[in-house]
């Protein structure tokens, strides 16, 4: 679980666990990953499904992008603030918890559904179904949105533990 203390945090979400001295360009940086977090449906789900269960109105084709262009763009916060920027020069910071995040949630998630998702869309699925008719018949669909929906679930706690420990403006309340 996670422990606060002023000035120094320590976030254990089930993907990373890591402490660091707050900076001004962690803060920032912050604010850029909840932006790219709070602006996708497909990273986070939707605003009040607090158990990210809820995919309702989503074309699973077009959300699998925008979770793989999540992933590009918090890659470019990463490179922003590199680690010599990051007081005493801690490794232990912001950058480190969004690479956790590729490393243990992201990037599992897409190795394992975007393509075998993807293939069945383009080449097995019926076309003259409506999108999201057509998306309910993928073979898999339960596993895959329980595991999306799992990546959702840690990305979203991401996202209230930036609110929280950088004293970021809530904009989802």
């Amino acid at each position: 679980m996670t422990n606060l203390q002023k000035g120094s945090f320590s976030i254990n979400l089930g993907i990373v666990s890591l402490e660091a001295e707050l900076a001004d360009e962690d803060r920032q940086c912050a604010w850029e990953l909840y932006t790219e977090l709070i602006t996708r449906v497909a990273v986070i789900g939707k605003i009040y499904d607090d158990e990210c269960t809820n995919f309702e109105g989503e074309l699973y084709i077009e959300s699998l992008d925008s979770l793989f262009n999540f992933f590009q763009e918090a890659r470019k916060i990463m490179r922003s603030f590199p680690a010599g920027q990051i007081k005493n020069k801690n490794i232990n910071h912001l950058g480190m918890i969004i690479n956790s995040a590729f490393i243990t949630v992201l990037r599992p998630f897409l190795e394992k559904w975007q393509i075998q998702y993807r293939h069945w869309w383009d080449n097995e699925s019926d076309e003259s179904l409506m999108p999201l008719e057509r998306q309910k018949q993928f073979p898999e669909l339960k596993e895959f949105l329980d595991d999306w929906s799992d990546l959702r679930y840690l990305m979203k706690s991401l996202q209230n533990k930036l609110v929280e420990i950088y004293e970021l403006t809530d904009v989802t309340k």
